[in-house]
């Protein structure tokens, strides 16, 4: 074959390819038209969470634009685990997303007695980032200590562990109490709270000493006086109340542990497909 044969063979070879490609491409991202039904958006918090409630919103902005909307299903319990094993069993197309967060991708593998089905390195498939949770430590309005040097007196050659309440075992609020009792020398007794609401009204009513939860989980609370804030968890102010003081400005250290949250697939859609999503749920957010 002459040279010249031989390179328009090859040119309309990878033509070709390069049409099949886009081709494919362009049917992936047709997955989220109206007629081909509805998306999976697996939450690991129960119905009327934070998290819930903006998974539900979220979901609610693609009904209404026309494009494919996304059916809310909370699987809460065991930090996340269950929510996964959900995720793993759907089939892997991407139309199945789950709402993802720092305990479920980074700490739950690393806690996990038995080994856990899944790999987050592996088996996940980021789409986008969602949401950043600055914590506060809290606790009731009439509790003896009212910032971090109050509570490490108070506590100092205690014989009982201090109460807090978080989440499940390996949620990024429950690593955040055992490092900051760390911090101070206190021994801490983690009660896991499935429901969230619960764990509010635990703290609130001196059910359980200590809190440690997102702002916009508590911020309610904290303006009507049932709660009040010891620390902002984090080295850098509070934005929506910046008077309230940091574990650094009270002089233990830098703490820069905060929880979040962001969408994830599981292995195995496309990266047309994850690339749609991910345009879908920029634009939601914006």
């Amino acid at each position: 074959m002459h040279g010249s044969s031989l390179n328009s063979s090859i040119s309309r070879r990878v033509a070709l390819t390069g049409l099949l490609a886009l081709a494919a491409s362009r049917q992936a991202a047709r997955a989220w038209s109206p007629a081909d039904g509805v998306r999976s958006l697996i939450v690991p918090f129960s119905a009327g969470s934070l998290a819930d409630i903006a998974a539900r919103k979220y979901a609610d902005l693609f009904g209404k634009s026309g494009a494919s909307p996304f059916v809310v299903e909370n699987f809460p319990g065991a930090g996340g685990v269950i929510a996964t094993q959900q995720l793993m069993k759907r089939p892997r197309d991407g139309k199945t997303l789950l709402w993802g967060t720092s305990g479920i991708v980074c700490v739950a593998p690393l806690l996990s007695k038995a080994p856990l089905e899944f790999d987050p390195r592996i088996d996940f498939v980021p789409v986008c980032t969602l949401t950043r949770t600055p914590f506060v430590l809290f606790a009731a309005k009439d509790f003896p200590a009212s910032n971090l040097g109050d509570l490490q007196r108070m506590m100092s050659g205690a014989k009982e562990p201090i109460s807090y309440a978080a989440a499940d075992t390996g949620s990024a609020n429950h690593v955040a109490g055992e490092v900051l009792l760390e911090k101070l020398g206190l021994k801490g007794l983690h009660i896991a709270h499935r429901q969230n609401q619960q764990a509010y009204l635990d703290v609130a009513q001196g059910r359980v000493s200590l809190g440690i939860f997102g702002w916009q989980n508590v911020s309610t609370l904290v303006e009507s006086g049932r709660v009040k804030v010891l620390s902002v968890l984090s080295d850098t102010p509070l934005g929506a109340q910046p008077s309230l003081p940091t574990v650094q400005s009270q002089g233990f250290g830098n703490f820069e542990i905060e929880g979040w949250s962001g969408l994830f697939v599981a292995k195995g859609a496309t990266d047309a497909v994850v690339a749609e999503q991910e345009r879908q749920a920029q634009w939601a957010l914006n």
